[in-house]
């Protein structure tokens, strides 16, 4: 049943939607012609004069008051959560992406305990080789993690699974996205192989056993990878994003070609001592093809950095989209875009044209200094560096149904799933501050056309809306498998930790950091704070 369908049995009209301030008035208003909701274009100017509005443009559409809000959730109400706030919090910490930190952590320490164990049977094989072979293998799997054709890989295989396999099976293969965990796992393991191997070459240097050049450069990759892994910490990556940004750009770089300068060092000093040619040497060494293999990768997306044509079409001081026209897209891929690419770089959801036309848009809101400035002064060339690579809501496909919860700018990546895929059955909740005026009637069409029933909130009329009980109610109504939130971190900490504690499969971006001490322990406060049965939490950090 559709929420339109819930309003009518309760006798509520499903076309409420009549905003009367000065603002509204000025902008345009919406009203309704009979049952059927449409755009009406009013100066104010000629509802002083008492003119009647004339129709620009029809538009299907139906923003819910908190009456039918009322109406919608009290269909299916928030059942007590089946476990302890205190244990869903704590099974909160063992999420997919710390599990697999762990797992690859933990691994890592675990071999290189063993190698320390003097009395362990492969004690002996602990050499500064052996040991800069350990870190350069992780740092291989840590660049691969990241690497788009990887990932798109990763997606398509966990997605792939028929629907007749158990919903429990595909809900645990959706968290591919969690992938990050085995990128941060192998990058801080490959820092503490790096201890141990600049500890080795240190007592070799001691007892005159290296050369003093090796040492050196071996004390210069430590600090900078200790500096990529302190700007990696979520509470400095937050505060200051682009400094860290710039700090894993440049001193990954550096890091690479002193590994390089390492590398082939400590080969021409094996040759020398074994009266063996250098490229014998060299090739004998798997550091060597390790580094090949890692300075590829990095090279990859930057020889696709391709400076491309671009459309804005300003939506309001909040948003706007621009147009490509290049390529086709499938579900839920993203782009990376820079005015300034060696500096920073961000990445959007794309939403492909329509009837497999050619080109794509992204919707880019104000977030920051980056997205106020594109906004201001929108561009008509800007940088596309690497291929498109797929986002977390392409997991939306393991499933036959789900609910899309998402807040603000978060309705790009949702329309991202129906651009390639225009027939996917979802129903959609958009919270937003007057959706319409901030992003458009385009906007607001491709969500309607994507669910005919959406349910969008205009929080200056409803307030703040409680998304959990609004997607529990609408997850047993539309009978999805599953509910999909998109909105910034707090929100989908509370919102998927809430439906997670009823029993209810659901899955959010994680914000890729291992110990995200802030959003972790915002949520831990939600389930403390929240009464029983209750998300005044979560309502309170929804975003408007």
């Amino acid at each position: 049943m559709r929420p339109r369908s819930m309003l009518s049995q309760a006798g509520m009209s499903s076309s409420t939607l009549v905003m009367t301030n000065t603002e509204a008035l000025d902008e345009g208003r919406w009203t309704t012609t009979g049952s059927s909701p449409t755009l009406l274009r009013t100066s104010l100017a000629d509802t002083e004069r008492g003119c009647s509005p004339t129709v620009d443009k029809h538009i299907d559409f139906w923003a819910a008051s908190q009456d039918d809000l009322d109406t919608i959730m009290a269909a299916h109400p928030l059942p007590p959560t089946r476990q302890d706030r205190l244990a869903v919090s704590s099974f909160e910490l063992w999420s997919a992406y710390r599990m697999l930190f762990l797992l690859v952590f933990s691994t890592n320490m675990a071999v290189l305990a063993a190698f320390l164990v003097p009395t362990s049977s492969i004690s002996a094989d602990l050499t500064s080789p052996n040991v800069a072979t350990a870190a350069a293998s992780n740092l291989l799997v840590a660049i691969m993690a990241r690497n788009e054709h990887v990932v798109n890989l990763l997606f398509r295989s966990a997605v792939g699974v028929p629907f007749w396999v158990p919903l429990c099976i595909r809900s645990y293969s959706a968290k591919v996205y969690s992938y990050g965990g085995v990128h941060s796992g192998c990058a801080v393991a490959a820092v503490a192989w790096y201890v141990a191997y600049v500890g080795l070459v240190t007592r070799a240097t001691v007892l005159g056993q290296e050369n003093q050049g090796v040492v050196a450069l071996a004390y210069c990759i430590l600090s900078l990878l200790v500096s990529i892994s302190v700007f990696a910490h979520p509470t400095i990556r937050i505060r200051h994003h682009n400094l860290f940004e710039l700090v894993h750009r440049f001193a990954g770089w550096t890091i690479v070609v002193l590994f390089w300068a390492q590398t082939l060092l400590v080969a021409a000093l094996q040759a020398r001592r074994t009266a063996s040619s250098f490229h014998r040497t060299i090739i004998k060494t798997p550091v060597f093809w390790l580094l090949i293999i890692i300075t590829l990768l990095i090279a990859y997306s930057w020889l696709r950095l391709r400076r491309r044509s671009v459309r804005a079409e300003y939506l309001s001081s909040h948003a706007v989209r621009l147009h490509f026209d290049y390529g086709r897209r499938r579900v839920c891929e993203g782009v990376r875009l820079a005015d300034r690419p060696l500096k920073e770089t961000h990445s959007f959801a794309v939403i492909a044209n329509p009837d497999g036309q050619k080109g794509f848009s992204i919707i880019v809101s104000n977030a920051g200094d980056w997205t106020s400035r594109l906004i201001r002064n929108p561009p008509s060339q800007i940088w596309v560096r690497g291929s498109p690579t797929i986002g977390m809501l392409h997991v939306a496909l393991a499933f036959r149904k789900v609910v899309l919860v998402t807040t603000g700018s978060g309705i790009g990546p949702c329309l991202s799933i129906f651009g390639g895929r225009p027939d996917y059955r979802a129903s959609i909740v958009w919270s937003a501050r007057n959706p319409l005026r901030t992003y458009g009637e385009g906007i607001v069409a491709d969500v309607l056309a994507a669910d005919s029933g959406a349910v969008i909130l205009d929080t200056r009329r409803t307030g703040r809306p409680d998304l959990v009980r609004l997607a529990y109610s609408l997850y047993h109504e539309s009978s999805a498998e599953a509910v999909l939130v998109m909105s910034n971190a707090r929100v989908v900490h509370g919102v998927v930790s809430e439906l997670k504690a009823r029993g209810v499969p659901a899955l959010g971006p994680i914000f890729d950091s291992f110990m995200e001490r802030s959003d972790l322990l915002s949520g831990v406060c939600l389930h403390l704070k929240a009464k029983e049965g209750l998300t005044e939490g979560v309502q309170n950090i929804a975003e408007e």
